[in-house]
């Protein structure tokens, strides 16, 4: 197979071999550059000075002395120009994102050398278009027509003026905006290419080389089309252009497009051979299906395997271009080591890098920071995530994590960054800048001293301190264009333009890979393959939306009108994309594309265009094959844990009088049996975590101890109507006292409390609740007062004797019960609870018992065991179980009593079958025989606290 650039190089030398220092060669790119000149040394035989290697780009500026700006510094001189005559009270902020859209339309306009006066003209009369753009073609003014007849039919008239008016302001904008730059020798791109080819006739432009051939080129601006004539003119350009007869001459076929008129403008020499029909020959493709992103990488090692025979180890031979490009590390992985040399052309964008991301997660801190006194506070998140990073890992990791233990002990939700100052690194990290022109320098301090920390380790993180190297330069420049604006042109940087701008600048910046360009495996990008050509390639990634890329710059041009003046838009990207694709597989022998079907984010999951081009629209019929990961996914089998002598040991040497088995442990073993195992034989402790809101059991401790703290004075004694009114008519207290709840409880401040508490966010909502429901609580007690406090969060326990696993054994069940009151001489077992609370009456006791009922009543059963206990001590009355519901509180027909088939329950009357079964249940609790298993009713799994390790959520 003869490559286009070796082909190139051949005819160039047979026609120059005498004089090839006075060539100049055009390529699209500086690698087609060092491809062309490998072949042509291999075609020299003796020592010459070689040609002048460049690019379009290169060459067209080199002839300029304007000085490209950075975009900082050219919008900020545009937002000038742009205020002065339009008025704007847009602040330089808000005006930068439409400056860089605005930037790029000048630079269009300046590139395609297109009248901007014309362009920004305000059509008022749609007659006017044959008067005032008479030199525009047919299709040109007939695309304007279909703009301006748009405008004309918008209902919004204010829209419409003020869109014109701003419209009808842009060309003195441009114009001005060209003046202020070249006081300074600034200039956009697209200024510099038209300053050089405006000036071309000037006798101060030499062009000193013989010939200058332009080699491998398909999209054309017009200046560059302008700037070719000009040495066509001069008798020194010669075109060589790589193209097949198959895409050229099919209209339909977009890859085309531009050289079609190319060969008319530009045509080549008449004794450049260059096969055009080789496209035709069936070439061996296959388009592989992968229901995995970076799964598709896999299918490199099956790819070299099927063409070993003819793979050599030379830098022309196969290629791996990632259409993807974010599939570099994981292709790189796939590359057997077998495979000999392999060269990276395109770079690792520190986009993908680790240092990348700890970087974005110290913009989310500096983006979220809040002054408090001296110094800066943030949310927790924000502060946790820096912390665990594993950049840190190496540097003071155990104060760090005490440092995080601590702040989940305490449940804070925001965090003093002073207090983080455990090591040099960290203090740098949370010692924040205040001012946007100081963000670059505390960037650097922190990459600094993260590449002095790696450069000191025993690991080898030659990758790693090339990363950090590289976006520290990128850093120190943004920090030197963002003072030379603020310096100079006295502007305000505010957040959002330094991290866009900081965004911008990381994500140009990539590091190359050391390797031998010339020798071995090639992987690249699609713009890296330009003129190139190899005889095996695997495409990754040849998806709908990576090739071709599917994004436009936004402009203030519409489409239409862009069309009119001959300025590119999405159908051009196309047809560069397309020419890439069709331009890079004409002469390849083996082709193997994937693409990922997985639908995921701007993933379509779709097949290129191309690939069904070559499916449905060729003579090759690639081969469509689905690549499979099997995968020995067993099912998850369900925990059972059988009990034993030991088990049962451990159970009864914890239960005693100061650990009885308690309501809630039972109604725990009747909501999932193997939970109580984990909690009750195993102990584990549940995860510690920072609460951002008060969850219901940490609720339920504030409003139950407050209760007592309210009610504490009255044991023993009758509280009365006017009691209950002084405490409702007191907020102070009420207030005060949920407070120093809210701080014991969910702050874990320890008594006695010091200072003022300081609640707020969604603590403050949670606070308003809790005295709303307080409140109602004691209107509740007020309607049936007076009553008798007899007791409250008093321990009440009560032996009962057992026949376990072959032996007589007693034990204590008892909790504490809320309150112990009497209403009208009824006793009455009150349980408080905060969470919902469906019913409070029950058919038969056994259901209390049973553990395969989806929603146990379990308040119930609770209230029915504190009773069962009381009743142990209190002999010769009745006792009421009643739960006050808070959610209920409000219903008019509010009433707290347990109910039996509607009744309202006396425990004396349902005593003797309570116990009977609840002597049942515990027995089976303290069996040797019993299993400890899941819940059949996985629904009761999603917040337990075990769930990680039933791997049900």
């Amino acid at each position: 197979m003869e490559r286009f650039l070796s082909q190139c190089a051949n005819y160039i030398y047979q026609k120059h071999s005498n004089e090839l220092n006075e060539l100049c060669l055009v390529f699209p790119n500086r690698r087609s550059g060092a491809f062309f000149t490998q072949y042509m040394q291999d075609v020299i035989k003796r020592p010459v000075v070689g040609p002048k290697t460049t690019t379009v780009n290169e060459l067209i500026s080199s002839y300029s002395d304007l000085h490209k700006g950075e975009k900082l510094q050219l919008i900020s001189i545009l937002y000038d120009v742009f205020r002065k005559h339009t008025k704007t009270t847009e602040t330089f902020d808000e005006f930068y994102f439409w400056g860089e859209i605005l930037l790029a339309d000048f630079n269009d306009i300046d590139r395609y050398l297109v009248n901007a006066k014309d362009v920004f003209t305000n059509i008022s009369d749609l007659k006017e278009i044959e008067s005032i753009f008479d030199y525009l073609t047919p299709e040109q003014k007939k695309a304007l027509e279909q703009f301006w007849g748009s405008m004309a039919v918008v209902d919004k008239k204010g829209f419409q003026e003020k869109y014109t008016f701003i419209w009808d302001k842009l060309f003195p904008v441009y114009v001005d905006f060209k003046k202020e730059l070249q006081k300074d020798d600034l200039a956009f791109p697209g200024m510099v290419d038209r300053t050089v080819v405006e000036n071309l006739d000037s006798a101060e432009l030499e062009f000193k080389y013989k010939k200058y051939y332009i080699i491998g080129l398909n999209a054309l601006n017009t200046c560059e089309k302008k700037f070719f004539t000009h040495l066509v003119n001069l008798g020194k350009a010669e075109f060589l252009w790589d193209f097949d007869k198959s895409y050229l001459e099919d209209t339909q076929n977009e890859a085309g497009y531009f050289l079609r008129t190319n060969l008319v403008e530009f045509p080549p020499p008449d004794d450049f051979e260059l096969n055009t029909e080789i496209f035709s020959q069936r070439k061996n493709i296959k388009l592989v299906a992968v229901s995995s992103v970076y799964g598709q990488s896999q299918q490199i090692s099956n790819f070299l395997t099927e063409t070993r025979l003819d793979y050599k180890e030379k830098f022309d031979n196969t290629a791996v271009v990632l259409a993807d490009e974010s599939l570099l590390f994981s292709a790189m992985g796939a590359i057997p080591e077998n495979i000999g040399t392999v060269n990276v052309t395109m770079g690792y964008s520190v986009r993908n890098s680790v240092i990348h991301g700890f970087l974005m997660l110290l913009v989310t801190l500096l983006k979220n920071k809040r002054k408090e006194g001296s110094g800066f506070v943030a949310y927790h998140r924000y502060v946790t995530d820096v912390l665990n990073h594993q950049l840190l890992g190496d540097s003071e990791s155990e104060k760090s994590k005490a440092f995080v233990a601590e702040l989940k002990r305490t449940n804070s939700i925001t965090v003093d960054l002073s207090k983080i100052d455990f090591a040099p690194l960290y203090k740098q990290i949370f010692v924040l800048p205040e001012k946007v022109e100081e963000y670059s320098h505390y960037f650097l301090k922190v990459l600094g001293m993260l590449h002095q920390q790696f450069k000191t380790s025993e690991v080898n993180n030659a990758m790693l301190l090339e990363i950090i190297y590289s976006i520290y330069q990128a850093v120190e420049k943004l920090g030197i264009v963002v003072k030379g604006v603020i310096d100079s042109q006295k502007r305000e940087i505010n957040e959002a333009v330094y991290f866009r701008l900081f965004s911008q600048y990381l994500g140009q910046v990539s590091v190359a890979f050391e390797g031998e360009p010339l020798s071995g495996l090639q992987v690249m990008g699609i713009l890296e393959t330009r003129c190139l050509d190899f005889e095996n390639l695997i495409v990754l990634g040849l998806n709908e939306n990576k090739w071709p890329r599917k994004f436009t710059a936004p402009s203030f041009i519409p489409f239409n009108i862009r069309k009119g003046f001959g300025l590119p838009g999405i159908d051009e990207q196309d047809a560069m994309y397309g020419y890439y694709f069709y331009r890079l597989i004409q002469r390849a022998k083996n082709i193997t594309a994937t693409y990922s079907v997985v639908k995921e984010g701007i993933g379509t999951g779709e097949l290129s265009r191309y690939g069904y081009q070559l499916q449905y629209d060729s003579i090759h019929k690639p081969e469509m094959k689905n690549l499979d990961f099997v995968f020995a996914n067993d099912p998850v089998q369900s925990i059972e844990i059988k009990s034993s002598k030991d088990v049962v040991q451990k159970l009864l040497e914890n239960n005693s009088e100061e650990h009885p088995l308690s309501p809630s442990s039972i109604n725990t073993y009747l909501h999932c049996t193997l939970k109580f195992y984990f909690r009750y034989v195993v102990n584990l402790p549940e995860p510690d975590e920072v609460k951002e809101e008060i969850d219901g059991v940490v609720f339920g401790n504030i409003f139950h101890d407050t209760l007592e703290e309210l009610y504490k004075p009255f044991v023993g004694k009758v509280v009365n109507k006017t009691d209950l009114e002084n405490m409702l008519k007191d907020r102070v207290r009420l207030e005060n006292e949920i407070t120093k709840q809210i701080a014991i409880h969910y702050l874990k401040k320890k008594k006695p409390i010091k200072g003022p508490v300081k609640l707020q966010g969604k603590t403050l909502l949670i606070f308003e609740n809790a005295i709303t429901y307080l409140k109602q609580l004691l209107r509740v007690d007020l309607a049936i007062a007076p009553f008798s406090v007899i007791s409250l969060e008093e321990k009440y326990k009560r032996w009962i004797e057992l026949e376990l696993n072959g032996a007589k054994t007693n034990l204590c069940i008892g909790g504490k019960i809320d309150r112990v009151d009497k209403v009208d001489g009824q006793l009455r077992v009150l349980d408080y609870k905060t969470g919902n609370v469906e019913s409070l009456g029950f058919s038969k006791i056994e259901d209390l018992f049973d553990a395969e009922i989806k929603k146990p009543k379990k308040e119930i059963l609770q209230a029915l065991i504190y009773s069962w206990g009381l009743s142990e001590n209190i002999s010769n009355e009745a006792i009421q179980p009643a739960i006050y519901s808070l959610r209920s509180l409000f219903s008019e027909s509010f009433s707290p009593n347990v109910k039996l088939n509607k009744n309202d329950v006396l425990f004396e009357d349902l005593k003797e079958d309570f116990e009977i079964n609840l002597k049942q249940l515990v027995t089976e609790i303290y069996s040797e025989r019993n299993t400890f298993k899941q819940t059949e009713h996985i629904e009761k799994c999603q917040y337990c606290p075990y769930s990680g390790i039933c791997r049900r959520f």
